[in-house]
């Protein structure tokens, strides 16, 4: 149990330099000199003098003031169940990695985990969120695995005015009308994850467009993305259970509509069916297969194997981006989990990161919400997935690339980029954000 420093301030009122407060003691000195000349009173009182004067500096110091602060009780809550369980795993790896490189602090301040399992169902992460802010007294939350998840959750997280940061998915509410001053997307917006792909596909010899997708809030945003930008034919747009593996009737339609392309928002356990049937009916390498992330990456890699070479998806951060902080995660990844981390874990990683920086610039006073607020809108962290800031709605600003699954001479499966879908892309949603 951490206690709290008391330093003597007179006679009779002690600070308590942990919380501020002040409290009160009889009267009378401690200190007892038990000689009558006025010389040794006075270099005892002159010691005292010093060593308090030392006791104060030490404990100004960061040290002493993360030594002594309360560890902030961060809540960490994502789909750790139910049909995207994938998802929340991998976020879950990212995150625990995280907290190895961060030495088990936050901005040099202890901290304490407190978790949640959101189901991939809004019932589920409402009443997480519930237990987590009534019951847990969390100062913080981050993650969340799905769209329909961040949707629900976010009331709940502006009425109790307790900051969340989102690990995955940006829905097109969340981003506009009911943005909200108490949550930060370290991930995506929904839309501009698949920016540029329309256009790309256009000017990679797709002319019919088939787009087909889960039948909730993501695969709705990400399938118009993608028909935004493409100059061709869109012969359909079609929505498919969230719970459904069994694609042979969507796939024969897909066949003959004539389309020379598809994009396919299918993540988890529903995209390595789809790609695997993809595959069973002969189209791989015939007709195009486009998507983001979420369809293959290496999350799905294993189950996937050669079925997925040669589909392109785009990305915000996939394991190949070159620079120092990402060469040092993967390198960490790969050794602690065998093999490349999927956009899940490079985003929650990210996500930790931002709320390190931010917590570090308030000193661990994260219950000034205004200036926590601030620290986190600058974003001073250096991402793995390159530039990266945020917008006036707390939606990100960063490039989307487009990758390749390809295979290496070890025979794994890996992302390699073959071109930029766009660079520094905002959001179309911040406008109608009453955030400015």
């Amino acid at each position: 149990m951490l206690q709290s420093n008391r330093i003597r301030t007179s006679s009779s009122n002690w600070t308590d330099t942990s919380t501020g407060s002040s409290r009160w003691t009889s009267t009378g000195t401690d200190l007892r000199t038990r000689t009558r000349t006025r010389t040794r009173t006075s270099i005892v009182n002159a010691s005292c003098a010093i060593a308090l004067a030392a006791a104060v500096a030490a404990l100004g110091s960061p040290m002493a003031q993360a030594q002594t602060q309360t560890p902030i009780r961060l809540g960490f809550i994502a789909a750790l169940s139910g049909p995207l369980s994938v998802v929340g795993a991998e976020q879950k790896r990212g995150f625990d990695l995280a907290l190895d490189h961060l030495g088990g602090k936050l901005g040099g301040v202890p901290f304490e985990v407190i978790s949640g399992d959101s189901k991939s169902t809004a019932p589920a992460t409402v009443q997480e969120l519930s237990r987590l802010i009534e019951r847990e007294h969390v100062d913080l939350i981050a993650g969340l695995s799905t769209s329909n998840e961040v949707i629900a959750g976010i009331k709940p997280i502006t009425d109790a005015k307790v900051f969340f940061i989102g690990m995955n998915g940006g829905p097109a509410p969340v981003a506009g009308e009911q943005c909200s001053p108490y949550y930060f997307n370290a991930s995506f917006q929904n839309a501009q994850l698949t920016t540029g792909m329309g256009a790309y596909m256009a000017t990679h010899g797709v002319k019919k467009l088939y787009l087909i997708g889960m039948d909730y809030e993501a695969g709705h945003e990400h399938t118009d993305a993608a028909r935004k930008g493409f100059t061709g034919e869109v012969v359909a747009q079609t929505f498919t259970p969230v719970t459904q593996v069994d694609f042979a009737a969507d796939i024969a339609r897909i066949r003959a509509s004539g389309a020379d392309g598809v994009f396919a928002f299918y993540p988890g356990a529903s995209g390595i069916a789809f790609v695997r049937q993809w595959n069973q009916a002969g189209l791989n390498g015939k007709i195009g297969l486009y998507s983001n992330v979420a369809l293959s990456e290496p999350t799905v890699f294993q189950a996937q194997g050669k079925t997925a070479l040669g589909i392109v998806v785009a990305a915000n951060y996939f394991a190949a981006i070159d620079n120092p902080q990402n060469r040092k995660f993967v390198q960490d990844f790969r050794a602690k989990f065998g093999r490349d981390p999927a956009s899940y874990a490079g985003l929650a990683y990210d996500a930790m990161m931002l709320i390190d920086a931010a917590v570090r610039e308030v000193k661990g006073n994260v219950r000034d919400q205004s200036a926590f607020r601030a620290a986190l809108k600058r974003a001073d962290f250096s991402s793995v997935r390159g530039p990266f800031k945020f917008n006036s709605n707390h939606q990100p600003i960063q490039n989307t690339y487009v990758t390749e699954v390809d295979q290496r001479a070890d025979g794994t499966l890996w992302l390699r980029q073959i071109g930029v879908a766009a660079e520094g892309v905002s959001d179309e949603f911040a406008s109608k954000c009453p955030m400015k």
